[in-house]
């Protein structure tokens, strides 16, 4: 299932409680489904990792409702820190998705956990982010337009990922069979990845070389290869990459995989805010930045697909 949304059902139906194996099944199962080739993030069920921990501690300790579901947040917070190295969209992201109040109540809590994980990543993990990005090109004022259209389609996108993801969804919970849910996910998956590499797994690697200007790599591997150098057959490429990235999640986790949205919206923001870079550019008139569209379409996309505007704003700003 799904990390985010289990947490919500926990703070909203079941009085803060999550059940003790999510402190280390989620991430376990998780790892398992992306090592396989699931086309999902890992960074959900790490947050309901974190969140676990934070539950089962205020149950242990005895906790009211409210400071149980403060608990939660610093799980959360702390994970999304952590993974990212952003302790500023970490409390965002606690704030914003979870919906906890805006009080010195839970913000102070908030901070010291998002700092906490920070600096622990920090010290096991190094300076290295998923996403090392150095910002060689300015935004200039007159591409606004061009920004307020990627937007546009960023929503568009966002629309049509949310809906594919519940219907694709919906249809496997028809499936009673565990074993055949798992059969049709994994022989349907497969197809998708043969015919499309970049789906396997989360899809950081070929965000990084995006960002890199090394995009012709995304080819490798697929029966585009050898036409990378042609310019609508690649952005074909690249569409159908945006169109079946959806389909390769749902399908994973319609069919009992483990993992979360996070990363396949970063993913599909990318390629969209790559993608509409690149149809802007064959306009001879017309200059914008491919790799600042890719860090803006993940905002937009993450904005669109989770409702969570300002952590996307400030995700992209921190770890760029």
């Amino acid at each position: 299932g799904h990390g985010i949304s289990r947490i919500l059902y926990a703070i909203s139906k079941r009085n803060s409680n999550i059940k003790s194996h999510n402190n280390f099944s989620s991430f376990i199962s998780s790892t398992l489904t992306v090592g396989f080739g699931g086309s999902v993030g890992l960074e959900a069920p790490i947050v309901l990792t974190g969140s676990s921990i934070g539950s089962n501690l205020g149950r242990i300790m005895r906790m009211n409702y409210k400071t149980t579901t403060i608990l939660i947040g610093c799980g959360a917070a702390g994970a999304i820190a952590g993974i990212f190295k952003a302790p500023i969209a970490a409390v965002v992201f606690s704030l914003e998705v979870l919906m906890l109040d805006l009080t010195m109540w839970s913000i102070i809590p908030l901070l010291i956990s998002a700092v906490t994980g920070a600096t622990v990543s920090y010290f096991l993990l190094g300076k290295g982010v998923i996403f090392s990005f150095q910002l060689t090109e300015p935004f200039i004022l007159r591409n606004i337009p061009w920004f307020i259209l990627l937007g546009i389609f960023t929503g568009m996108v966002s629309y049509y990922f949310t809906r594919i993801n519940i219907n694709i969804e919906s249809l496997f919970q028809k499936l009673k069979s565990p074993v055949t849910k798992l059969a049709t996910g994994g022989i349907i998956l497969g197809i998708l990845i043969l015919f499309l590499p970049p789906l396997y797994g989360e899809g950081y690697e070929i965000l990084s070389a995006i960002l890199r200007g090394n995009a012709q790599e995304i080819t490798h591997g697929s029966m585009f290869y050898n036409y990378q150098n042609y310019f609508w057959v690649f952005v074909g490429f690249l569409g159908l990459i945006i169109i079946f990235k959806v389909i390769a999640m749902s399908v994973t986790t319609g069919s009992g995989g483990v993992g979360g949205i996070f990363a396949p919206t970063l993913f599909t923001g990318g390629i969209t805010g790559y993608l509409v870079a690149r149809l802007i550019n064959n306009f001879s008139f017309i200059n914008v930045s491919e790799r600042n569209f890719a860090l803006v379409g993940m905002a937009g996309l993450m904005a669109g697909v989770m409702h969570a505007p300002l952590t996307a704003i400030f995700l992209i700003a921190e770890i760029t």
